[in-house]
């Protein structure tokens, strides 16, 4: 097929030449409507092609086969057999995957560090979720992939196991060996299903990982959003045949969907396919290039501990746009730092946590953008020695993530949908939680519906709430008290 073509594009500017009297949705009618600040701030034409697919991009039964195109571009773009453009993130993407493989009952093994998109679509669908542990890092106080002897202990204790899910790359750009990994789930005659939300461009850049696809996962999601370039929300969802039915991914990307999908998104999707497969050497050689020279500026900074690849584990590889820096020999936590330097310089990094900064180039990072993040920390260090940041000092005891398990000691819906109450965290030890704790980014749950809650859970999530983290979606937004399953 011809990567040049970009089918959702074409059908938006012979619509902006030939505009339809419309009696249907959206009702702006392509910006008649909108609010004039609107308007004057997100521009006109964006409201413009903000049509849906029938009647609009397409015909009423969609003859034209403009979406399609874009479909079946993607998948050959990505080496893939198929491919559905998501509108509702890889959230909405990991569901599909999921809902696709597993029924109510069944088996699905989940790495420690999937995203709580997994989490939410077991407890919805009513799959036995089980953990595969993931390798930790005790000097960097992170998790990166699964070991493929760890995946094989995992699938021996459950052979009845349906399919493996693994994050890679990690939120922090390390990859698994996912050849490995697919080979032992293969050999089970069951799936790999690749969380690769942040590694949508591997596919196009030779000095970035390997795309998961190509080393043998069955199913890969791409955050096209995060680094590629398209709008928020933007997903694609690529499947190989074979062990995967595709025609069963295909009705459960259907029982997902939105009959109204955001054009703008898809378009955008359908954009970034296009520069990426005829381009993307040239867009991220660049970006590579920025980020080696924001790695060599920060590691001269007093007390910045940078990750590099020496420091990735055997059989992975990183992403070398994924910068994490350690700043805990500063004193502070990277929570406050990151506050700080917003306030100060007008700089966002893309995590923090209690001893960390991620720093995240993509496509539309610049020079300058490294610029003003180099200076705002150099000003840190300053500060900091000075004594003048006005940085609070980071809590002395900061348990590490390794010292977490998950144990389910209750059915998951049993405790979503039963009796429950709130108490203190301090006093959740030995309880059952019954809401999902994960704080966001990476959005990695802690806890989840039907989990005993650990004394080093409790010690974790105090010390880190202590210290500035932002609880995702708790049932208490002053993040004291959990919601468990009630007694008596």
């Amino acid at each position: 097929m011809d990567q040049q073509q970009a089918p959702l594009l074409e059908a938006l500017k012979q619509l902006e030449r030939h505009p339809i009297h419309g009696f249907g949705a959206p009702g702006h009618h392509q910006g008649v409507a909108v609010p004039k600040e609107a308007k004057a701030l997100l521009g006109a034409r964006l409201f413009a092609a903000d049509v849906i697919t029938p009647k609009g991009l397409d015909d009423r039964t969609e003859g034209a086969h403009v979406l399609q195109r874009a479909h079946e571009l993607a998948a050959e773009a990505w080496q893939a057999d198929f491919c559905r453009f998501v509108t509702g993130g890889s959230t909405q993407s990991l569901h599909t995957a999921l809902a696709a493989i597993a029924r109510p009952g069944d088996t699905v093994l989940f790495a420690a560090n999937v995203h709580k998109a997994e989490r939410a679509h077991a407890l919805a669908a009513g799959l036995d979720a089980e953990i595969v542990p993931v390798l930790i890092d005790p000097r960097w106080d992170i998790e990166h992939g699964v070991t493929a002897a760890d995946l094989r202990r995992a699938l021996d204790d459950h052979p009845a196991a349906k399919a493996v899910v693994v994050v890679s790359p990690t939120y922090y750009g390390v990859t698994s060996d996912i050849a490995a990994l697919a080979d032992l789930c293969h050999g089970r005659g069951i799936p790999l299903i690749c969380d690769a939300a942040w590694g949508g461009a591997f596919a196009f850049c030779e000095a970035l990982p390997d795309d998961p696809l190509t080393k043998g996962a069955d199913i890969a999601v791409y955050s096209l959003h995060k680094t590629m370039g398209a709008l928020t929300q933007g997903s694609a969802l690529l499947a190989k045949g074979g062990i995967v039915d595709l025609q069963r991914l295909w009705l459960a990307y259907e029982l997902f969907e939105t009959t109204s999908p955001s054009v703008p998104i898809l378009a955008s999707l359908d954009a970034v396919r296009r520069e990426h497969a005829t381009n993307g050497e040239a867009l991220w050689t660049p970006v590579l290039a920025l980020a080696d020279r924001l790695r060599a500026q920060l590691a001269a900074i007093d007390g910045l501990r940078v990750f590099t690849d020496a420091d990735v584990p055997i059989d992975s590889a990183l992403d070398a746009t994924k910068v994490l820096i350690d700043v805990s020999a500063w004193g502070v936590t990277g929570y406050a730092l990151d506050d700080w330097l917003v306030a100060r310089h007008r700089v966002s990094v893309g995590l923090s946590d209690a001893r960390h900064l991620l720093a995240v180039l993509s496509l539309g990072t610049t020079a300058r953008d490294v610029r003003a993040l180099v200076k705002g920390l150099r000003d840190a260090a300053r500060q900091i020695a000075a004594g003048t940041s006005g940085l609070p000092p980071a809590p002395a005891q900061l348990p590490a993530i390794g010292t977490l398990s998950v144990t389910m000691q209750d059915d998951p819906a049993a405790a979503f949908f039963g009796a429950t109450e709130l108490v203190p965290i301090e006093a959740a030890a030995g309880r059952v939680a019954a809401e999902m704790i994960a704080p966001a980014p990476p959005g990695v749950p802690r806890l989840v519906p039907g989990q005993r809650i650990e004394p080093a859970h409790v010690a974790w999530l105090v010390a880190q709430r202590d210290a500035g983290a932002f609880f995702l979606d708790p049932i208490d937004p002053n993040q004291r008290r959990l919601r468990v399953v009630a007694t008596g």
